[in-house]
């Protein structure tokens, strides 16, 4: 049992990228956390992160672990979600709403796996960046950046991504003189702070927009083109190999995503394991990036 509770602990403090935030997730004290991590390396016999002030990095073992831990994780939500779908027939339609870029990547693919297993389930999927009223627009589930600060709905942390600045591979824009693609949600100047991924150095950025796209896909294809640089989800455009990162040293802190319900309690059996799907697609694909990043 300690070894499986040291496993999720060790997933946990992976996935929040310290263990701080690990402990705020968790609801442990960071001492508890550190305590279970230095039994889980003396059991293994080797580190299983390397650690400092600013960053976190798995060592080869620790990459190899994590995968194990994950597998875990989601056999244990998978038994979960058997167990309760053999009590019920899943039917009715579900109306998901999340931004552009979350849809394509992580909501719309979980969604579809999910419907393989409960066929009854009719999608109604808006892809909108602004955030909708859920009751206005009988959305039954949206996927955010942040917290809501509603305290009638329902939200579950599933996960973080990290905007990353990109140019076209080989042009030789930097992040001061290069025309900037804003994206529909930033403003004629954004301003945004940067910071270097090994030292404790900030390094404050102002982009004022050049050109301006509604959707991911768009901004991608104005960076692919060399109209300039622009900020885009690494899960989307990690492996892309049309781009290249502007000044990799530096990058911008990640963002916490989260599933809302309308609710606060009493979750309806749908969107519980709509939830659960798509956190586990999230877990899945923010696996697949950190392992990417190691290479």
């Amino acid at each position: 049992m300690n070894k499986l509770r040291r496993m999720m602990i060790f997933k946990g403090v992976v996935e929040s990228g310290s263990l701080t935030k690990a402990a705020e997730k968790l609801s442990l004290s960071k001492s508890v956390i550190s305590q279970h991590l230095k039994k889980l390396e003396e059991e293994i016999g080797t580190p299983l992160l390397y650690r400092n002030t600013r960053s976190q990095s798995l060592t080869n073992v620790g990459k190899d672990f994590y995968a194990y831990c994950l597998e875990i994780s989601h056999l244990s939500e998978l038994a979960w979600e058997k167990a309760r779908s053999k009590q019920l027939v899943l039917a009715g339609q579900l109306t998901v709403t999340t931004s552009y870029a979350l849809m394509q990547t992580i909501v719309a693919p979980a969604l579809c796996k999910l419907i393989k297993t409960h066929p009854k389930i009719r999608l109604n999927l808006i892809n909108e960046d602004r955030p909708l009223n859920l009751v206005e627009r009988g959305i039954d589930l949206a996927v955010r950046v942040g917290k809501s600060a509603d305290v009638e709905q329902s939200q579950q942390y599933i996960g973080s991504f990290r905007d990353v600045l990109y140019k076209a591979k080989d042009s030789e824009f930097n992040d001061t003189t290069a025309p900037y693609i804003a994206n529909s949600w930033e403003g004629k100047v954004t301003n945004y702070e940067f910071i270097h991924t090994t030292q404790n150095i900030v390094k404050p950025l102002s982009f004022k927009a050049h050109h301006k796209t509604n959707s991911v896909s768009d901004t991608i294809g104005l960076i692919e083109s060399g109209l300039g640089i622009g900020l885009v989800p690494e899960i989307i455009a990690f492996n892309n190999h049309n781009l290249e990162r502007v000044d990799p040293e530096f990058e911008l802190e990640k963002v916490e995503v989260f599933c809302i319900h309308k609710g606060s309690t009493d979750v309806p059996a749908t969107i519980r394991i709509a939830q659960s799907a798509i956190k586990s697609y999230m877990d899945a694909h923010q696996f697949v990036l950190k392992n990417a990043a190691m290479h």
